[in-house]
């Protein structure tokens, strides 16, 4: 009997270690432009080598429509699902937030937002989750620039009048392009490019990630250029079915994305650095604080009235300019 119930608790023990080793199976949707073959699926499959040693086996799904991954995700599909922040807003508007119009204008103070919400903070952390949801890791996917088939570029109110593909569920996009008396040309990620290369629209707004792989030179040709200002920076987010994971799986997640953005933003800064000097278009110092303040007013207006932007998120990149520049303007006003 004594050796019976020793043989069967060793059993016990042996079936959960196997378990515990082989790790739970969850599935990970992943949106990618290019499916399986694309940088983001890429960047994925390190992920999931990651997530094994944290107890979880992902299998990978790739799509090329982010609507359907993102329907799959909450119709609970998919475990995890990743996507870009912009459509991520409707599952978490804080997370989202760091993709704030000119909210953070460098590659170095969207990393150290990301190093700032992986820190083993419980107020933080109950932000990052929300209605069963639960933004797992954020990496960053490009700075954002216009791109204008007119070079002749003197100031952000030569937008007036011109046509811009805007993103249609994008609610701060479209309030800016109503804001500058643009005309909006009805795009998603999928079409934008085609409707900017084929002069449908004048102007476009991407991260130079895209710009070679959707051919966005044929749009910019000889006349046109990109304007050398972030209006926003593009994320990538992980987002989870938070009662489908370990407590801590999260916060392991989180520290894993801010510790691999010096690797995985080598993908901005190279795209950057690939487009041909003769295509940029600088501006100056003083329009450059200007347009500052102008998406400060515009971030404001998206958080009080338009519920948009989160306003905790806003304090923090707020916090992160200020101290990395303490002689702008914004930092005695104290609006965010």
């Amino acid at each position: 009997m004594k050796k019976s119930f020793v043989a069967f608790v060793c059993f016990l023990s042996a079936l959960w270690c196997g378990v515990a080793a082989a790790g739970e199976s969850r599935t990970l949707c992943v949106y990618d432009p290019s499916g399986a073959n694309g940088d983001a699926y890429a960047t994925m499959k390190d992920y999931q080598v990651a997530a094994s040693q944290w107890g979880v086996d992902f299998t990978l799904k790739p799509y090329t429509n982010e609507k359907t991954a993102s329907d799959d995700f909450k119709a609970k599909k998919c475990d995890a699902v990743f996507l870009t922040g912009l459509r991520a807003r409707s599952f978490s508007k804080f997370a989202s937030t760091l993709e704030a119009l000119g909210a953070l204008p460098s590659y170095e103070l969207l990393g150290e937002a990301i190093k700032l919400l992986a820190q083993p903070n419980d107020k933080l952390a109950a932000l990052l989750k929300k209605g069963g949801y639960e933004t797992a890791m954020i990496m960053p996917m490009g700075a954002v620039y216009l791109m204008v088939r007119d070079r002749n570029w003197k100031s952000i109110e030569d937008i007036a009048g011109k046509r811009i593909t805007t993103i249609d569920f994008d609610e701060a996009a479209i309030h800016m392009v109503k804001l500058v008396g643009a005309s909006m040309v009805s795009a998603d990620i999928s079409t934008f490019a085609g409707i900017f290369n084929n002069g449908a629209a004048d102007i476009c707004y991407s991260p130079a990630t895209a710009f070679k792989p959707l051919e966005l030179e044929k749009g910019v040709k000889d006349k046109g250029g990109v304007v050398r200002y972030p209006i926003a920076q593009l994320t990538g987010q992980v987002l989870l079915h938070s009662d489908r994971f370990a407590d801590d799986f999260g916060a392991k997640s989180r520290t894993y994305g801010a510790e691999s953005f010096q690797k995985t933003v080598e993908l901005s800064t190279k795209a950057d650095a690939s487009v041909k000097d003769a295509y940029w278009i600088d501006i100056s110092k003083a329009d450059r604080d200007r347009y500052d303040q102008i998406f400060l007013d515009v971030r404001i207006k998206l958080r009080d009235d338009l519920k948009v932007y989160d306003k905790t998120m806003l304090g923090l990149m707020r916090r992160l300019r200020c101290q990395a520049d303490k002689t702008r303007s914004e930092c005695a006003q104290k609006k965010e």
